[in-house]
């Protein structure tokens, strides 16, 4: 399979993933309003999920697109994660400032705090775990995953940078990632959740070094990926044992949820990759039209599709839902296309 190839299907999972999460985020957004039958609600119940395929697809491009690039310094590397990342967070953070004042609670919900610690990218869902420092601001829940992204970010230039270009390398990330662990569920803190992750996207860059070293999946060169995801499935089990009630969406069981949803996607890939991924194109292939426009779709659907209340003025909810799409898809486009590259060029 060529690199060309190769990148489209990448786009495509990016594609299918971020349109996923809105779904799932609309559906479990319209509970009240019986629009939506409880058959339909199972099928888009894993949205977390989704979120940890993210993670996988973005250590794998990141590798990708770093690799070949030895001599790059830390503040190339940190100002081209900005350029990406920051922008169209800033966009988001208005939006959710305009729905909040067009519903009537901005001063109600507004915490200077919040915003800061958004900026600052130490935001996470706390209602579902602990050691949360800030939540996402104004209830826009998907800017949870982004905080982890970010330092995930930093961490794979220290790591890439300092450990050594062979198949056990990942074995020093999983026993950092296994301490943080350890040392969360003794004393919760959100710096320590996220390094406990970073061997989720880890696997992502694993991934792409086989692929770009290989140009081949194999059962024995993904194999310290499967033992470190294992592994820390198993680690994930741990403050099960004394928990006095497990929910599947709430800690401790949801981190047992993402480590082995990040293994069996490894895993699922792997045997579709086997079978020369039978139908991919078919079953997902379009969805790489929607990856340009993946991170604002992501990012600014909550709170256009979930918190705004037009209801008062539009009582038809088809009508409704059908002008936010409108908002939503316009803006992402205007964003990510027009305003996007302009970024890109301001900012060296």
């Amino acid at each position: 399979m060529n690199k060309q190839l190769y990148f489209q299907k990448l786009d495509a999972l990016r594609g299918i993933a971020s349109l996923y999460v809105l779904l799932h985020n609309l559906v479990y957004g319209l509970i009240g309003l019986n629009l939506i039958p409880s058959k339909v609600k199972i099928f888009f119940a894993a949205g977390q999920e989704a979120v940890i395929l993210f993670f996988l697809l973005s250590g794998f491009v990141i590798y990708l697109s770093f690799y070949k690039k030895s001599t790059i310094t830390f503040q190339e590397f940190l100002i081209k994660r900005f350029k990406r990342i920051y922008f169209i967070l800033i966009i988001s953070l208005i939006v959710s400032i305009f729905v909040s004042a067009f519903n009537g609670n901005l001063l109600q919900r507004f915490s200077l705090r919040e915003l800061i610690g958004n900026l600052l990218f130490l935001q996470d869902f706390g209602r579902v775990k602990p050691g949360n420092i800030v939540n996402p601001f104004l209830g826009n829940l998907p800017l949870w995953s982004l905080s982890y992204e970010w330092w995930f970010y930093m961490m794979f230039f220290l790591a890439y940078t300092v450990l050594p270009k062979n198949k056990n390398r990942i074995y020093f990330v999983l026993t950092f990632s296994a301490i943080s662990y350890i040392i969360f569920m003794i004393h919760p803190n959100h710096l320590c959740l996220i390094s406990a992750y970073f061997i989720i996207w880890w696997s992502g860059v694993e991934a792409a070094t086989i692929f770009t070293t290989y140009k081949r999946f194999t059962y024995s060169h993904l194999q310290p990926i499967f033992i470190s995801l294992i592994l820390m499935s198993f680690l994930a089990t741990v403050p099960l044992l004394g928990a006095e009630e497990l929910r599947l969406g709430y800690y401790p069981f949801l981190v047992l949820r993402h480590f082995f949803t990040a293994l069996l996607l490894m895993f699922v890939g792997w045997i579709w990759y086997q079978n020369k991924l039978l139908l991919f194109d078919k079953l997902l292939g379009v969805f790489a039209k929607i990856s340009p426009i993946s991170y604002a779709l992501y990012i600014f659907h909550y709170p256009i599709l979930v918190q705004w209340q037009l209801q008062p003025y539009i009582p038809n909810y088809w009508l409704e839902y059908s002008l936010k799409f409108v908002v939503l898809i316009g803006l992402a486009y205007l964003t990510e296309i027009k305003l996007q590259s302009r970024i890109y060029r301001w900012i060296k």
